[in-house]
């Protein structure tokens, strides 16, 4: 959901500069957790839809993300400007 922010985390800790990786991951870390809350790819679909990515539509047996973690995601995309 997030390439940019992730491949720069990983490639500062692959050149060993720790520091600025963990930055990046401390950002982020609330929203990977709330990402797979609910399920793997509930968490995913209901952050890029708030990103205005996609739809949030799943097929069955597949459902939603719950209703207060839809709401904090939304959260956290405001407060980090992730919204397009």
């Amino acid at each position: 959901a997030l390439p940019q922010e992730f491949s720069r985390m990983v490639r500062l800790a692959l050149r060993g500069e720790y520091d600025q990786a963990l930055s990046i991951h401390h950002r982020f870390t609330e929203l990977f957790k709330l990402l797979f809350v609910d399920g793997n790819p509930a968490g995913v679909k209901a952050l890029l839809s708030e990103m205005g990515l996609i739809q949030n539509e799943l097929r069955l047996p597949l459902v939603p993300a719950r209703l207060g973690t839809e709401k904090r995601i939304s959260e956290i995309v405001r407060e980090l400007g992730l919204k397009l």
